[in-house]
């Protein structure tokens, strides 16, 4: 299993030479020779659960699921791979571990090869990467465009329904025999992989989810807000479908403590005890009892003499997120922006959050995550639709949903790291909102994002 990008970035290095080099000589030439050996050492360094997938959503590149980022690989290649797949009308390539030479040469060529004026370009490539006898590499079209609204309405509905099983389950374990109920225990592992399929098919739908504020704000909506922004950093990590089933389970179950143990300093221990007590432990919730642990180690609970695993920081950062920016009684300090929120939480990167996995979630995140309400300088109001693409985390995708004199907008996106001729921004973000001040339910909101 890949925990680390270098071979995806490797990859992405490797196909997009490849394929430049073919264009520019041909088959036979002693550099494509070099450059096809390249690319299929890349493939096999960079197989993730019996495959490799080089896969296009939007103008985004993925690999295994992850999106690959300009800060990673460069954006010539990643414009470039993007550009191409959607010329052909492709979806993802996909690459098994017994993939040879000729699998990777012949699959280059025919893709250069390709008659892009004829239909349907993405299944006549499959079609002759199949005749050519490379049973390795299959190439799956793309079924709809990415803007198709019903897509993204179904899309939409999709994340809602794995959201509120999520939150089911997690009600039905945080009864007193939840952990001992192994049809229960079942339920819940079950209901976090569908989360974690659902983000890896489309994290902007499901990042949106955590940021409804309804007027449910007990324990199990923070778990599991805390599972999906630790799911965005696991993604952006690269790790496995798998392990990312692992660290949401960790994140879900991380205050189980608070449960059964009114002393917070208490809630760690007693919440490890609880999940370590359950006859059916696995590896998974092996994790979860350490990150149930380990999770408030920065700040001393308990005081540790190694450093904490891997899935307790990412825990510890989502945590403290999703606690600086929700209100859950009414006896706790008002909620920060998210923007607040993370320049808080910067300042104690070193000592209480790992500094390289705090600036992940941060670039992951943006400032302004999505699904936030925010004011712009020209007095629209918008919903931020996606993360920032460039280096701006202040600068997110956003749908315009109200024009400054008040009146309904039609759907507009704006990337708002469009310039002036000065280099300025043409708009940019004054203050964020809530959504009482925009919308008159919980529907309406949902609707938007």
């Amino acid at each position: 299993m890949n925990t680390s990008v270098l071979p995806y970035r490797r990859l992405v290095a490797a196909l997009f030479g490849t394929l430049k080099v073919m264009q520019m000589y041909g088959r036979r030439h002693d550099a494509t020779v070099d450059a096809v050996r390249n690319l299929g050492e890349a493939i096999h360094a960079a197989a993730d659960e019996g495959e490799t997938r080089i896969g296009v959503r939007g103008k985004r590149v993925q690999v295994n699921g992850r999106t690959m980022r300009a800060s990673e690989c460069g954006s010539l290649a990643l414009t470039f791979l993007a550009s191409e797949w959607t010329k052909r009308g492709i979806e993802c390539v996909r690459m098994l571990p017994d993939v040879t030479a000729h699998d990777v040469e012949e699959f280059s060529i025919l893709f250069i090869e390709l008659d892009l004026t004829s239909p349907e370009p993405a299944q006549r490539l499959d079609a002759a990467v199949r005749d050519a006898g490379c049973h390795g590499i299959t190439i799956e079209a793309a079924r709809v465009e990415e803007h198709d609204p019903i897509v993204l309405e179904e899309r939409r509905a999709t994340a809602m329904r794995s959201y509120l099983r999520g939150l089911r389950a997690f009600k039905a374990v945080l009864r007193c025999d939840g952990l001992e109920d192994r049809k229960t225990l079942r339920r819940a592992r079950r209901a976090v992989q569908g989360i974690v399929d659902r983000f890896m098919e489309d994290e902007t739908a499901v990042l949106a989810l955590a940021q409804i504020q309804g007027h449910d704000r007990k324990l199990f909506r923070h778990s599991l807000n805390v599972c999906i922004h630790a799911l965005l950093i696991g993604q952006r990590l690269g790790l496995s479908r798998r392990q990312l089933g692992e660290l949401g389970l960790a994140a879900l179950f991380h205050d189980l403590g608070k449960t059964a143990d009114e002393a917070t300093e208490q809630h760690p221990a007693r919440g490890a005890l609880m999940i370590l007590k359950e006859s059916s432990t696995h590896e998974g919730m092996l994790k979860a009892a350490i990150a149930a642990y380990e999770h408030h180690a920065g700040a001393g609970l308990p005081t540790l003499e190694h450093a904490p695993h891997l899935v307790s920081r990412i825990v510890a950062i989502a945590d403290c997120y999703e606690a600086l920016t929700r209100r859950e009684t009414e006896d706790d300090a008002e909620p920060r922006a998210p923007h607040e929120a993370l320049n808080l939480m910067q300042r104690r990167a070193g000592t209480l959050f790992d500094p390289v996995l705090l600036k992940v979630f941060v670039n992951a995140l943006g400032l302004y995550p999505v699904g936030a309400l925010v004011q712009l300088s020209t007095g629209e109001v918008a919903i931020v639709a996606e993360g920032p693409r460039g280096d701006r985390p202040d600068l997110p995708q956003v749908k315009i949903l109200l024009t400054a004199t008040g009146r309904l907008e039609a759907e507009q996106a704006i990337d708002l790291a469009e310039t002036l001729d000065d280099g300025q921004p043409v708009r940019h973000i004054t203050r964020t909102l809530e959504p009482h001040e925009v919308f008159g339910s919980v529907g309406e909101y949902v609707s938007a994002i």
